[in-house]
């Protein structure tokens, strides 16, 4: 071995001008070998962990294996696309006139002009959303979350105002988006066993939020794992597009209080180009549902070779994620001080966000000053609930107190329900 070594090593010009060349290529190539079989390799070892070889395994894939799985892909294999899809297939909704409409008459959103407003509702909705997502399946907070989001929707549900088949829609939409995203836009799809174990999680949240699956085929007779029910929910979901995705003044309306708050902390410069990619991601049918501009031409090239380098450079450039420097949702434990749980990120205002030099001198709030949104660079001490939040008064401030015995009784029921149950088995 030494003696080839010694062989290899007397080959190389090291003694012309060449050599460095030699270097630098072997050291660009063993990077990106080295990079591609870490990402690949670790990939190798979570499906090996949890074992499911062939498709008839995935029925036997509980709901804390599921859940594992998807923390691993949100916070580590595609924190950003994850993140990203989320929040869009939240403002998609805004799409279906039902369900803009709901929230332009109720006022629970805040009208174009009111960040505040808006933002506010943008961070509740992020608190119930990652609690329920994020956190283990069983633990307290992520039941006091369903529960929480129960109690707003049965305020509605009590009086029609909000139907099934939009909460079913909703659903599919935080179900598909991520799995899109990822094949469309990050260095490479998810396998099987991440789209099932993805299904298999907000199939469980779907029936703890109460929504009915009998609009889908097999609701009657079952569905044989994961992958079966979300091909028919797929299915579904196009097919209520295209028949409910249409042009309101409703939508119009929630979609430019949306494009403040997406748009306040960022240059004005770029208002016009990060619209229009917004317009690009959101697709015609429902942007034109949302009245948004078609975006400026060449965009669309100039994203998609954007997005085809950022690909290249994941897969052959950066080793994966580890562990200690994941994507954090939620604060692992309450301040010390208030025994409330702060947000970890916010947009447009820092609510229940722990106000920090940061905040009040990061780069976040000087875009927020700069465009003219906030008239000064400090943040006025307590209005935006610095202390943190409790799940139990996450939502609007005329709701703060109320609906505890109903989400008493709903979290008596969740318990009774094992995280190691197999939803499809």
């Amino acid at each position: 071995m030494m003696e080839f070594v010694q062989r290899l090593w007397s080959t190389l010009p090291l003694d012309s001008g060449q050599g460095w060349r030699v270097w630098v290529s072997s050291a660009v190539v063993g990077y990106v070998l080295f990079c591609t079989a870490f990402r690949y390799s670790q990939k190798r070892a979570i499906e090996k962990r949890f074992n499911f070889g062939d498709r008839s395994s995935l029925a036997q894939m509980t709901l804390k294996d599921a859940h594992a799985i998807q923390t691993w892909l949100a916070e580590q294999q595609f924190p950003s696309v994850f993140s990203a899809a989320i929040f869009f297939a939240l403002f998609k909704t805004y799409s279906i006139p039902s369900i803009s409409g709901l929230l332009v008459t109720t006022r629970q959103f805040g009208r174009p002009g009111d960040i505040q407003a808006t933002s506010k509702r943008a961070a509740d909705t992020s608190v119930l959303l990652t609690n329920m997502m994020m956190r283990p399946p069983g633990s307290s907070l992520a039941k006091l979350a369903v529960a929480r989001t129960n109690y707003f929707h049965n305020i509605y549900r009590r009086t029609g105002r909000i139907s099934n088949d939009d909460m079913l829609y909703t659903l599919s939409l935080f179900t598909l988006q991520p799995m899109r995203w990822t094949a469309m836009y990050d260095w490479r799809p998810l396998s099987d066993m991440e789209r099932c174990a993805i299904a298999t999680c907000f199939k469980v949240w779907g029936e703890d939020l109460q929504i009915s699956y009998e609009a889908l085929p097999s609701h009657s007779r079952g569905w044989t794992d994961g992958l079966h029910w979300l091909e028919e929910l797929d299915a579904w979901s196009q097919e209520y597009e295209e028949r409910h995705v249409e042009a309101s003044d409703t939508n119009a309306e929630v979609v430019n209080a949306t494009r403040e708050l997406v748009l306040c902390q960022i240059p004005k410069s770029l208002h016009r180009v990060v619209w229009g990619v917004v317009a690009i991601l959101l697709g015609p049918r429902v942007q034109k549902a949302m009245r948004i501009p078609d975006p400026p031409l060449g965009l669309e090239s100039a994203f998609n070779l954007m997005i085809t380098i950022r690909k290249y450079i994941l897969r052959y450039a950066c080793p994966p994620r580890p562990y200690f420097l994941r994507r954090v949702y939620n604060a692992d434990s309450p301040d010390p001080i208030t025994n409330r749980y702060q947000s970890q990120r916010w947009l447009g205002r820092p609510w229940y966000v722990k106000t920090s030099l940061l905040d009040r001198w990061g780069l976040a709030a000087w875009m927020l000053w700069f465009n003219g949104t906030v008239s000064s660079m400090v943040f006025e001490d307590g209005k935006f609930i610095p202390e943190g939040y409790l799940i139990d008064d996450v939502g609007p401030v005329t709701h703060v107190g109320k609906g505890r015995d109903e989400m008493r009784d709903n979290v008596s029921a969740l318990d009774l329900k094992s995280p190691l149950r197999c939803p499809f088995s």
